[in-house]
């Protein structure tokens, strides 16, 4: 296996790579900004981008997946029902992606927005997206319309159960998130980039928390919006330059 994180300093997100030399193919998770670089990490193993996928529509960074699957050939993926003006292959739970050798198991884990996914690779690694991250999780706010107190609330048990999800995987899981120390995507996460779920329930305050506690969690104290949150969410939304789909083609409800 080829595995490389991507860290983007600028607003502390984390891109990856997941690849199989054997069949010289690979998958890039969460692309941003310039498209050559995972052309060129790819290119270096020997590698071909044949999946490209966003854990979800994100609101504090321009996804680069169009741009990248554009660009490759590769299928663009993202979770289903996902509320976009362009056309994606979707991905539901329990789903398996084949990268080469590698499986890719899909979960579902709504909250953070209604159609995140997490990346289970060959049952020893997950990538979580914007659902769990070092030290911390996911937020509930972020959406282009006002949201009333009680879809909040509906959110937040949205994101606990996601989390129960997660925490039942064995403890010596690997994590990756999509964020790290830095970004305004969570409240307290962590500057390191990796844990295990082990670490993670055991220090994670807020996967300790009662369903009711994290509710009020998710409703207090939230940190400050994403730099130009509107902006790029609507960008990540719109319908933009023609990109090649795989056989599943659809287009965002």
């Amino acid at each position: 296996m080829i595995f490389r994180q991507f860290l983007h300093e600028q607003r502390s997100c984390a891109s990856y790579l997941v690849g199989c030399p054997t069949r010289g193919v690979a998958a890039i998770v969460d692309p941003q900004g310039d498209p050559a670089d995972y052309e060129s990490a790819a290119a270096s193993h020997g590698l071909r981008i044949t999946e490209v996928i966003d854990s979800h529509v994100h609101a504090d960074h321009v996804s680069g997946a169009r741009d990248l699957a554009d660009r490759t050939g590769a299928t663009l993926r993202l979770g289903a029902g996902a509320d976009v003006d362009f056309g994606f292959t979707p991905m539901s739970d329990g789903d398996v992606m084949e990268v080469g050798n590698r499986r890719i198991r899909v979960l579902h884990t709504p909250g953070h927005t209604p159609e995140h996914v997490c990346l289970l690779v060959d049952d020893w690694f997950v990538l979580t997206g914007d659902t769990l991250f070092v030290g911390d999780v996911g937020r509930v706010d972020l959406a282009l319309q006002a949201v009333g107190d009680e879809e909040l609330r509906s959110r937040a048990r949205q994101l606990h159960a996601s989390l129960q999800k997660l925490l039942q995987l064995p403890p010596e899981t690997e994590v990756y998130p999509g964020h790290y120390a830095g970004s305004t995507c969570g409240r307290g996460m962590d500057g390191k980039a990796i844990s295990t779920i082990g670490r993670e329930t055991r220090t994670n305050r807020a996967l300790g928390l009662a369903l009711d506690e994290f509710i009020d969690f998710q409703l207090t104290n939230g940190p400050p919006m994403p730099e130009d949150f509107e902006s790029i969410k609507l960008t990540n939304v719109q319908s933009g330059n023609q990109v090649r789909l795989g056989s599943e083609e659809v287009t965002g409800e």
